[in-house]
């Protein structure tokens, strides 16, 4: 299995564009006909991977697309009908609010592997299908279970283990500061979602037209 550390590690910094303050618009939550508030040059973008992108049709009130990352595929890999090569291809969509809370929609192709959330429900997906949402990961224990009351209160460290079939399709928290490819992405490390808010989130997953 694979866990939220090693796979954010790999996956590209995320710079903050556009501008904090477009979030005064950005206040309501979308349905899929706005594309997950990406725009045109970042569909653009996504779709240069040539690989399914899901993306969120639920975004919580106050969030919006900070940027969006990608690595294709290195230019001699053997590329599958899929078009996923052995570490590759990735993308990365950063959701900010107001307060620099950050969770993303991320995806790599390749192999995965980790461990166990502390603790952990699961969810269904329309296109994933069975996914494990899980808080923080095992150092040694039993995975618990998400408790009612755990539901309900923000939770900081929260990520799906990633589904699918290579690519591999993620939602998670970003807390604090997280250095890749020498950039650097600033969230706040002040836990804001709770799991039943990530968990809509992930039910509401759908391939970008």
């Amino acid at each position: 299995m694979f866990f939220k550390i090693s796979l954010l590690s790999y996956f590209l910094s995320l710079s903050l564009f556009p501008p904090l303050a477009k979030a005064q618009n950005r206040d309501q939550e979308i349905n899929p006909r706005n594309n997950a508030e990406l725009t045109p040059q970042q569909i653009a973008t996504l779709k240069s991977l040539r690989i399914g992108i899901a993306v969120p049709s639920y975004i919580p009130e106050g969030f919006f697309v900070s940027d969006v990352q990608i690595t294709p595929c290195p230019a001699q890999a053997p590329i599958n009908a899929k078009g996923v090569c052995r570490f590759g291809p990735s993308y990365s969509i950063i959701y900010r609010n107001p307060q620099n809370n950050c969770f993303e929609v991320n995806a790599i192709g390749g192999g995965i592997g980790g461990p166990d959330g502390k603790y952990s429900r699961k969810v269904t997906s329309k296109i994933l299908g069975e996914v494990n949402l899980n808080i923080d990961i095992t150092r040694g224990e039993i995975s618990q279970p998400i408790s009612e009351a755990m539901g309900k209160s923000p939770q900081a460290d929260m990520w799906t283990f990633p589904a699918g079939d290579s690519p591999f399709y993620q939602v998670a928290t970003i807390e604090g500061k997280r250095l890749q490819n020498d950039k650097y992405t600033l969230c706040s490390y002040k836990a804001h979602l709770t799991p039943n808010e990530l968990t809509k989130i992930v039910q509401s997953l759908d391939w970008l037209p």
